[in-house]
């Protein structure tokens, strides 16, 4: 498969914007995956994860993804038939090999080792290797946080970043998220590439065919650009400069080296290299407050936090300071209600790709 199919652009010239409610563009994407040779639990995990972010505004880890899933797995760049084992376990770590599969089984597996182990003690830490891309980490993290423990999940990635000072691809995106429980509403979560910006968000503005801001990245002379085509050729800009350039080398060396032994070019790109697997590494840290301060103290010092953060004066035009993650909340919220908007260009290239695996439905009509 060549580059140009694997970032594939939308139809410009199809028609207005899809609502679609979650339940039914979850059975849609999960219908696509089991397709392309998934069985149903791990079509249900993965279509879940990409509806998620949909629904929490995170669109460049949306389903606009449905396609390169579904054409590594269909291309057996991804194994279909993966089950991640654990290869070696010790106190407070355990090593799992996930052996090519999707990476949301990866990650599960790893997000379930860590809890299972953290549940009996103060802390345990679960590392992934031979994994695949696992869409957004909040997805696993908040489910940390949602039996009141605390999580930290990194992940490597191909790369596509320069280091600060650099003007070639040296460093994945490597992402960071971080999830703390609440008593009183949803977990405080953080989840970011170390990157200026995902390079998803550059993949789906190529895909809608709209430029990206001054700042993003480079091409592939490293002069600055605005155009998502040429930064899909060059390379994504750290945040921050050296901090995120440092951030991203510290994601490599303590999740791809130390997990798997497996850094920079050594992962593959998921739309451009399709040679080989992409052996992706993802690291999950959980922490059992009942082991640390205790889980009533700790938590009621979260929510006086929490307060004291909602109580600040906000800045001019904004209503109120918020905790991270909580606009991501309200967006869920909201497409529960409502459902979720797809540009054209999306909402057609869903129905493409059901098409082009067999199925006779289309995101207007019910999966079958």
């Amino acid at each position: 498969m060549d580059r140009s199919t694997a970032y594939r652009r939308g139809d410009a010239t199809a028609a207005a914007p899809r609502t679609v409610p979650l339940a039914r563009l979850r059975g849609h994407c999960a219908a696509v995956f089991r397709a392309a040779g998934l069985d149903g639990a791990a079509a249900d995990l993965v279509a879940d994860s990409l509806v998620d972010a949909e629904a929490r505004g995170i669109g460049s880890h949306g389903v606009n993804r449905t396609r390169i899933y579904a054409e590594r797995l269909r291309g057996g760049m991804i194994d279909a038939a993966a089950r991640p084992a654990v290869v070696r376990e010790q106190p407070g770590g355990v090593h799992i090999d996930a052996g090519n599969a999707i990476g949301h089984l990866g990650a599960q597996a790893g997000t379930d080792a860590a809890v299972e182990r953290a549940l009996q003690g103060a802390v345990c830490v679960a590392g992934v290797a031979n994994s695949n891309h696992c869409g957004t980490l909040a997805y696993f993290t908040r489910q940390v946080a949602a039996r009141g423990l605390v999580a930290i999940a990194m992940s490597t990635a191909p790369p596509t970043m320069v280091y600060f000072g650099g003007r070639t691809r040296a460093v994945g995106t490597n992402p960071v998220s971080m999830a703390v429980p609440r008593a009183g509403g949803p977990p405080v979560t953080v989840d970011m590439a170390t990157s200026a910006t995902a390079r998803g968000k550059i993949i789906l503005a190529h895909q809608l065919g709209t430029e990206i801001p001054d700042g993003w990245a480079v091409d592939e002379a490293g002069r600055p650009t605005t155009d998502p085509a040429a930064a899909l050729l060059g390379s994504v800009l750290p945040f921050a400069g050296p901090k995120g350039s440092g951030l991203a080398m510290m994601v490599e060396l303590l999740c791809g080296a130390l997990v798997a032994g497996v850094t920079a070019d050594g992962i593959g790109d998921m739309y451009e290299d399709w040679t080989r697997t992409q052996r992706v590494s993802h690291l999950f840290i959980v922490l059992n407050p009942d082991g640390w301060l205790g889980r009533e103290a700790f938590l009621a010092h979260v929510e006086a936090f929490a307060r004291r953060v909602h109580d600040l004066p906000p800045a001019e035009g904004f209503d109120q300071v918020l905790l991270p993650g909580e606009v991501e909340e309200n967006a869920r919220a909201a497409a529960e209600r409502d459902g979720v908007t797809l540009s054209a260009s999306v909402a057609a290239d869903l129905d493409a790709i059901a098409a082009e695996v067999g199925l006779d439905h289309r995101l207007t009509t019910a999966p079958r």
